[in-house]
């Protein structure tokens, strides 16, 4: 104010102060408005998070003209997640926009793209396409916009409404990638699946709700349209083929109501149509730079309960997911992948909780199984599969090395809902190899543990390899059997083990029954009269390697077996195969692996893989079907008699009395998923992902 006579400052200065003062007022009324009106409540967080950088992708024009009144972008997404690409959600999808969006695009776009999205001249198709920028509608209406640099794709001058109804278009061309699509195949929205359905989901036959398809983990299906006198018959239905970033896909669909949905290397969610494999939305998890992974981006599969699906990820977070859109509906970190946490099996849903286990017992991670309010996300329960200190299991660990002790569950459990019990296999001790440091049992490693299903409390324990020097991971799917006479229900629970024996165990109380062993093990003499192995001293990890079967990857290992009640025969794909164990001790570092040792799998022609069918009560090989391959896959019964499996790049069909094969067909990729089949339209389908494809058969 200087150079200013004193009226005209006086006069300034009142000016300053008077709408300083209305500025006040403005605040305080936002303030009230923010407290009594959820919109502006939402509107000013969208604001704090775009000043303190959190929405950088988005201009403060575009903003404004998102959170303006009755804009319907869905402020309550954007305030909580700050994130456009997965909040923003284009209103302008009704069908009118969508017949504006294809004029539009077929007058601005029809010269590059074709007239009906299929590819022009000097443009790709749009259809099923991932786009450069994402396929989610923020990433769209970036996409045109701004234009995709060192492309022939400009930057679009259409006004504001026309670009959203072009995106709108867009994505019903199949090109969402990300988050929610409301375009795909035209087919009924899926009903909520109740836990009453899953109960008694082997008398549904159409529908495929858990990762072994029912709690007891037999992965049998009652559908009977395949038999042993047409399985010959069997044709390629359709195929779904991807650009894998892994070896292959490892997933299990779960199918509900027409739909499927699969989970695809690195982190992605798809809902497909069951009868044509056509996308009808999908999800994409961003995914940090570095991640501690032993085995690959590997995920096996979902859960679904209610309108909802539930999904671990990489990063060790488990996110809910609509079933008919596929936004979030919540994202909970489970543990810090920093320090060697992941997610890779399926969860499981029970009551209203979702159940998950982690990965990690390559990196020393403390192993754990959590149990989330399916509505919410909160935690319920946890239980530690490495107790600490003061718990009854601490006394099997030498000093501070339950700390570091591994345990991982990082494949999916069974349940018994008589019993309420919840069965869940453990993983090895940490470092694998090297034992040293960390005397005694290691408990409740390569152990099922038996927990309630409501508190998380433990119920009962076995522990099938105790001290393990081998990575004999009890990861394997635990199966309820019903033993004794009919009048005389004796609850049991089989486990073919990585370690090569196959047990059977009292479900109730934990009791040992009896173990056989099913594949070629040179590591124990047999196991006594409690269950516990007796281990050949000459079998440890040393300097020099020692040759020891099973090999790293088991006797059998997370490849599903089968259970069929109508032949009362336990099918399990086993591998035979040896290798050189050796002992290098390692120092621990978060997030780093910590083996303790090394593993080479042996060189000479005698590896093989199987199917065994087993006679559950007595361990018996009834019958077995083989083939030089070093790869086995998950195994489907059904009741027509049927077995389905892999071996290598082949899927094949066998004769479940017998083992006689039916029928095979070459994939060309590596195919050891478990397969899933179901009825659609009154057929019998058979689904499995095999190599970078997933396939569907029928007759």
């Amino acid at each position: 104010m200087l150079g200013l006579d004193p009226a005209s400052r006086n006069t300034r200065v009142i000016v300053l102060l008077s709408l300083l003062g209305w500025l006040g007022v403005v605040l305080l009324l936002l303030l009230l408005a923010e407290r009594s009106v959820p919109s502006f409540h939402w509107t000013l967080a969208i604001v704090r998070s775009k000043a303190s950088g959190s929405l950088a992708d988005v201009g403060w024009l575009d903003l404004f003209r998102i959170i303006r009144p009755g804009s319907r972008f869905g402020l309550r997404d954007l305030a909580r997640i700050p994130d456009a690409y997965a909040a923003i959600r284009n209103p302008y999808d009704q069908p009118g926009d969508l017949s504006a969006g294809g004029d539009l695009f077929r007058s601005d776009c029809g010269e590059c793209h074709g007239a009906n999205g299929l590819g022009g001249r000097g443009g790709p198709s749009l259809y099923d396409r991932q786009m450069v920028k994402g396929g989610n509608d923020w990433a769209l209406f970036e996409t045109i916009s701004s234009g995709v640099r060192g492309t022939a794709m400009p930057a679009s001058s259409l006004p504001w409404r026309d670009k959203w109804r072009l995106v709108a278009y867009v994505r019903s061309l199949g090109a969402a990638s990300s988050g929610d699509s409301r375009s795909g195949p035209a087919i009924r929205a899926v009903e909520p699946v109740r836990y009453e359905d899953i109960l008694r989901a082997e008398q549904m036959p159409d529908r495929w709700l858990t990762y072994s398809g029912g709690y007891d983990g037999h992965r049998f299906s009652s559908n009977n349209q395949i038999t042993s006198a047409n399985a010959a018959g069997l044709r390629l239905s359709w195929i779904r083929q991807y650009e894998a970033v892994d070896r292959s896909i490892e997933t299990s669909p779960l199918v509900v109501d027409g739909h499927m949905f699969v989970t695809v290397p690195p982190n992605r969610v798809e809902a497909l149509e069951a009868a044509t494999g056509a996308l009808i939305w999908a999800y994409d998890r961003d995914l940090p730079g570095r991640l501690s992974l032993c085995c690959g981006y590997v995920n096996r599969g979902l859960a679904v309960l209610g309108s909802t699906l539930f999904f671990g990820t990489l990063d060790a977070h488990l996110v809910a997911l609509d079933i008919n859109t596929g936004r979030v509906s919540w994202d909970v970190e489970i543990a810090d992948y920093k320090t060697g946490y992941s997610i890779t099996g399926a969860p499981l849903t029970l009551k209203s909780l979702v159940i998950t286990g982690v990965a990690g017992g390559e990196f020393g991670v403390r192993g754990f199984i959590d149990a989330r309010d399916a509505a919410t996300g909160k935690q319920v329960w946890r239980f530690y599969t490495i107790p600490q200190p003061g718990q009854p299991g601490a006394e099997t660990w030498t000093g501070d090395s339950w700390k570091t002790g591994g345990g991982p569950t990082w494949l999916t459990g069974s349940f018994d809902p008589r019993a309420n019990l919840i069965y869940w296999p453990t993983g090895n001790p940490s470092p694998e190899f090297d034992g040293d440091a960390r005397g005694g049992d290691n408990l409740y490693t390569n152990s099922v543990v038996a927990l309630n299903a409501d508190r998380g409390n433990l119920q009962w324990y076995f522990q099938f390899t105790p001290h393990d020097l081998l990575d004999c991971d009890a990861n394997e799917i635990v199966v309820l059997l019903d033993g004794g006479a009919a009048n005389k229900r004796q609850p049991l629970l089989a486990q073919a083990n990585r370690n090569g024996f196959f047990y059977l165990l009292d479900a109730r109380a934990g009791l040992f029954r009896s173990a056989k062993p099913f594949a070629k093990q040179t590591w124990a003499k047999g196991v006594d009269s409690h269950g516990r192995p007796e281990t050949n001293p000459a079998a440890r990890p040393g300097e020099k390697g020692t040759a020891i079967y099973p090999s790293l990857a088991g006797a059998t290992n997370w490849q599903s077996p089968s259970y069929s009640p109508l032949t009362g025969l336990m099918y399990v794909p086993v591998l035979d195969w040896g290798g050189s164990y050796y002992k290098v001790p390692t120092k621990y570092r978060s997030g780093a692996p910590f083996l303790g040792g090394s593993f080479q799998y042996s060189t000479d022609a005698s590896a093989q893989g199987a199917v065994r069918a087993l006679n559950p009560s007595t361990g018996e090989v009834r019958w077995e079907y083989r083939n030089a391959a070093a790869d086995v896959g998950g195994l489907l019964s059904t009741a027509g008699g049927v077995v389905f499996g892999s071996q290598n790049q082949s899927f094949f069909a066998l004769d479940a009395n017998t083992g006689r094969e039916l029928w095979r067909v070459g994939t060309g990729g590596r195919t050891v998923a478990a397969p899933i089949t179901f009825l659609n339209r009154g057929r019998q389908m058979v689904t499995i992902a095999a190599g970078h494809d997933i396939l569907t058969f029928s007759l």
